[in-house]
């Protein structure tokens, strides 16, 4: 059920924003009948008037975004999540900008101009930073404006107000004991694995978690594969990393969402063993439909974007603290059900 609030009152008694805030304090100027029956309303509905009713009569509150991908199906997504933030929080004068860049194309000049920019903001929301290589930015950034969130993939040595990601603790432990379970009455249980760019905090540590669980599973890990979140690198690294270690292989995961090369390759040589890919996109579809792909890791980058947008304006408007971490809740997506994700 969405959330009551004063747009849910005005839209259902056919007012204003304005005017149902005024029926919520004394000495606002309202008909004592249309005051009635907005309290009348509201009672019906459990809702009380809070500090961001405040905000529909005083200035406008704007927050910065800078989405850093190269991978658009992400950006959409997170695109989809300021929409529905945004959705709840237009009536207290909640504006936003977007910027997006693909950091393959986007030189360092660039960078320094759009962070000159985002300084100017109320508020900033950054996504695909978590790169050791944009600490010290982050850092500057900070010093200028303290409300700064990461989003998705937290750079966690720089300095920043809270983060919305997953948790990739968890995802690493849900992949590992998968590929048990799809292992677990097989003699030899060996273990491919491929990371995102591992200078990422998250990919490190999701690297990490997984090798502890396998560990602790009775998985082998016979190598980890940086693949450094580029499709073409991934693409050109296949055959010989194949040819040396194809027998020996047993089941796989990847940490990063461009699985499509790996997908590929195995579809055309024919090879189906257990594989846990990450996140859910269109061009996955066929390789769980012919079972290439066996269960993928769902993050909801648009529920990541949504909650850091939403509590990032609750503490502008209305100054609610912020928790270090916002977690959005680990999916394990199979063919069976992945018609419920997308």
């Amino acid at each position: 059920m969405e959330p009551v609030t004063i747009y849910t009152l005005a839209k259902e008694l056919n007012m204003t924003p304005s005017m149902v805030s005024r029926a919520f304090h004394p000495q606002g100027k309202i008909n004592p009948e249309k005051r009635e029956l907005v309290l009348e309303t509201a009672k019906k509905y459990g809702f009380s008037p809070n500090q961001m009713a405040s905000r529909l009569s005083r200035k406008r509150v704007c927050i910065g975004i800078l989405i850093n991908s190269r991978f658009t199906v992400n950006t959409e997504n997170m695109m989809t999540g300021i929409q529905k933030a945004y959705e709840q929080l237009k009536d207290y004068k909640v504006e936003y900008q977007v910027m997006t860049v693909n950091p393959l194309e986007t030189a360092s000049e660039e960078y320094d101009r759009l962070f000159e920019q985002l300084a100017e903001y109320d508020g900033v929301i950054v996504a695909g930073f978590s790169s050791e290589e944009y600490t010290e930015r982050l850092n500057r950034f900070y010093e200028k404006n303290q409300r700064l969130v990461q989003v998705q993939a937290v750079n966690e040595t720089a300095n920043y107000l809270f983060g919305s990601k997953h948790d990739e603790r968890v995802a690493s432990q849900t992949a590992a004991e998968f590929l048990y379970q799809a292992l677990r009455y097989k003699n030899r249980k060996n273990i491919l694995l491929f990371t995102g760019n591992r200078d990422s905090t998250l990919h490190f540590c999701a690297e990490k978690e997984f090798m502890s669980a396998c560990d602790q599973k009775g998985l082998t890990v016979i190598q980890s594969v940086d693949m450094k979140d580029q499709a073409e690198y991934l693409e050109q690294l296949l055959p010989e990393l194949f040819q040396q270690y194809g027998k020996k292989i047993d089941g796989i995961y990847m940490t990063s969402g461009l699985s499509e090369p790996l997908c590929r390759y195995l579809d055309q040589q024919n090879l189906r063993l257990p594989f846990v890919a990450f996140d859910l996109y269109s061009e996955m579809i066929p390789y769980l439909e012919n079972d290439v792909i066996s269960a993928t890791i769902f993050q909801n980058v648009a529920d990541q974007m949504q909650c850091a947008f939403t509590m990032l304006g609750k503490h502008l408007l209305q100054g609610e603290k912020c928790p270090r971490q916002i977690y959005t809740n680990v999916h394990l997506v199979l063919k069976s059900n992945y018609k419920q994700y997308i």
